[in-house]
């Protein structure tokens, strides 16, 4: 298994609770719901999983399953997780462990009590590596995280503003000079932030949205090791209020195609 300092690392800086887990920990796999979430599916995969294992447990662990399948069960009524083809669900109540995990391609049911159980969500993460989102117009841009089946906000960068001036005549150049040099500065501040990001070794792709134009510059500046990371463009407006979901759909038609 791969160790946090490669394949896991993006996983465990989202979900930082997993790294409490204990050794008598559960980990749980479940197909989701596509049509949107409904507990009586939970109850009945959760159930089959229950009597799959309950006899493959000894009497110290099945009281374990018990336990945290009520917890995980009661966690899955409060997040209600839809619109993703599976979850990993991760307890440990000594250790303050809790977590539902959506995954962006089925898996096979399945229970365990131990060590928690990742190599699945490896499996998923070298099929779908995590990437690093950028968002930008001339002005600014907004960064995010794509992790599995969830898409994380990262941090906002501000630029100075870029005139738009309409004045003519023998000012019209120089105007437009400044108002490109205000832009160039401005995305590669951005860059610098993706590199700095990147060089942490969570990310593996780099998907860029917003307007051609600011986009397409901010991929002319980009030095060639940011460049080889470029896995495509993603149709979204930075100052969008679903802008967050806009990008995981965007992501889910990507891996569809």
């Amino acid at each position: 298994m791969n160790d946090d300092n490669t394949i896991l690392r993006a996983l465990h800086t989202f979900v930082p609770s997993l790294r409490r887990a204990t050794d008598h920990a559960l980990s749980v796999y479940l197909p989701a719901r596509a049509e949107g979430f409904d507990m009586r599916h939970y109850d009945v995969e959760l159930g089959q999983l229950k009597r799959r294992y309950r006899e493959r447990l000894d009497k110290e662990d099945r009281k374990i399953m018990e336990r945290e399948l009520a917890r995980l069960r009661e966690h899955l009524e409060v997040v209600k997780p839809a619109a993703c083809p599976a979850l990993a669900g991760f307890a440990d109540e000594p250790a303050g462990l809790l977590e539902l995990v959506k995954l962006p391609m089925e898996t096979e049911a399945r229970l365990e009590v131990g060590p928690l159980l990742l190599a699945p969500i490896e499996r998923q993460l070298e099929r779908f590596p995590p990437a690093l989102i950028a968002v930008v117009d001339k002005e600014h841009a907004r960064l995010f995280a794509a992790v599995l089946d969830d898409v994380y906000p990262l941090e906002q960068v501000r630029g100075v503003d870029v005139k738009h001036n309409k004045a003519g005549g023998t000012s019209a150049p120089s105007n437009q000079r400044k108002a490109d040099n205000r832009t160039k500065a401005n995305l590669e501040r951005v860059i610098d932030v993706i590199g700095h990001d990147v060089q942490s070794g969570a990310y593996k792709r780099i998907f860029v949205a917003g307007p051609e134009e600011a986009r397409a510059e901010l991929e002319r500046l980009m030095p060639p090791p940011l460049k080889r990371l470029l896995a495509g463009h993603l149709s979204a407006e930075i100052d969008s209020h679903r802008l967050q979901h806009e990008l995981r759909e965007q992501l889910v038609l990507a891996r569809s195609h």
